[in-house]
């Protein structure tokens, strides 16, 4: 007689629950701005190429808030129109794929102080090559900034209890603290802070329809009023931030 199916599994061992360690609750681009103030900084994926014009307008681009606190400042995206546009304006800036080493040694960059790869990962395909890719980029004491999506969000729960998954179409990944620390730990990097940050306001564009804006309006409120929870738990908020160096 054929075997009933076995549909329990074994617990999961006691390793296996990580209680996650106290952070600070931050401004995303505050943070940024203030690790990259005064030094040699290589921002990776910097174009931001389907918001680069609008957020340039606003004066929101990061790599331009950069260009004014950063003693050097070096882009490299695998966009070669983004490249070329930033170029034209003025700034240093070169085309590679991130995941491919060969590209990124090629390239022939000086070391930098600060590596900044923010809202990046979770892009890539192969996000352990980038990190393994970019170790040149780093002087013997320089850091690697990494911020992304946090998928302990408790927006994300919300989400998920109205059926609805917020998140980019081109994401690819999500990580928690603990699965961007193994992975950086994998390709010979060490965490040396953890940080949160909640999602930015959001502006209404002037040309979204009425229904759209009154859900920004919605969404903004929504921000304002779990702010005080974050602050306890910052764990819950929309996206961390590690800072590592070599191992």
């Amino acid at each position: 007689m054929p075997r009933e199916p076995v549909t329990s599994v074994p617990a999961p061992p006691t390793e296996s629950v990580h209680r996650v360690p106290r952070a600070r609750l931050v401004d995303r681009i505050e943070f940024v701005l203030e690790a990259c103030r005064g030094v040699r900084v290589v921002h990776l994926g910097f174009v931001d190429e389907t918001r680069t014009e609008e957020r340039q307008a606003q004066g929101g681009w990061l790599h331009g808030q950069l260009e004014r606190v950063a003693s050097e400042l070096v882009g490299v995206d695998s966009s070669r129109t983004g490249v070329e546009r930033a170029a034209e304006s003025g700034y240093e800036a070169y085309v590679a794929d991130v995941e491919d080493a060969d590209q990124v040694v090629e390239l022939g960059l000086e070391p930098a102080d600060v590596v900044l790869a923010g809202e990046l990962i979770e892009h890539l395909a192969n996000p352990g090559q980038m990190l393994g890719a970019i170790r040149p980029l780093l002087r013997p004491q320089g850091v690697l900034v990494l911020t992304t999506p946090n998928a302990h969000a408790l927006t994300n729960v919300l989400a998920g209890l109205m059926g609805l998954e917020l998140v980019n179409s081109d994401h690819v990944g999500w990580q928690s603290w603990w699965t961007a620390r193994e992975l950086l730990a994998r390709h010979g990097y060490r965490v040396d802070e953890l940080a949160y940050y909640p999602f930015p306001r959001l502006d209404a564009v002037g040309t979204y329809a009425a229904a759209y804006r009154r859900r920004i309006a919605i969404f903004n409120a929504y921000l304002s009023a779990v702010r005080p929870l974050y602050r306890v738990r910052p764990s819950l908020a929309d996206g961390l931030i590690l800072v590592a160096s070599a191992a």
